[in-house]
């Protein structure tokens, strides 16, 4: 994950990228008590390394836990994670009925939940180049429309 970070940090340097502190682990704990029930350990050695970043290039934000509290972008079982160009699109990660996580757009269910996969896709292509996490979640989209938490 670390690794990963510093490859993101590196493609875009050039595009205003700033990569916030480690969240603090009460933190994180609360978003968890507000969504009521943990996070996958990848979101949370993610926040461990760093509590989002902000990418100007599409005006890409990972939200740190503390924007994801203050503005309640969280409810039973999910919260979004990460938006771009002001929530003109945003991704989230939900527990389903079958207790499994999987990820959602504002128009999709997405069958991955893996945020290392998600992170690869934005290091590659950011939003919408190659294999960047629109190519991504065409990939993991099922056929079924999001509804929204």
């Amino acid at each position: 994950m670390q690794e990963l970070l510093k490859q993101i940090e590196i493609k875009n340097s050039y595009h205003g990228f700033k990569i916030l502190n480690p969240a603090a682990d009460n933190k994180i704990v609360e978003l968890e008590h507000k969504i009521g029930c943990k996070l996958p350990e990848d979101f949370i050695q993610f926040y461990s390394l760093c509590n989002g970043f902000e990418c100007l290039e599409d005006i890409f934000n990972f939200l740190s836990v503390d924007t994801i509290l203050a503005n309640n972008d969280y409810g039973d079982h999910w919260f979004l994670f990460a938006e771009y160009t002001i929530f003109s699109d945003s991704w989230g990660l939900r527990k389903n009925e079958n207790g499994d996580f999987e990820f959602f757009s504002s128009i999709h269910t997405i069958s991955s939940s893996s945020l290392i996969e998600f992170l690869q896709a934005f290091s590659k292509g950011n939003v919408f180049g190659n294999d960047g996490i629109y190519d991504w979640e065409k990939k993991y989209t099922k056929n079924n429309p999001t509804i929204q938490p």
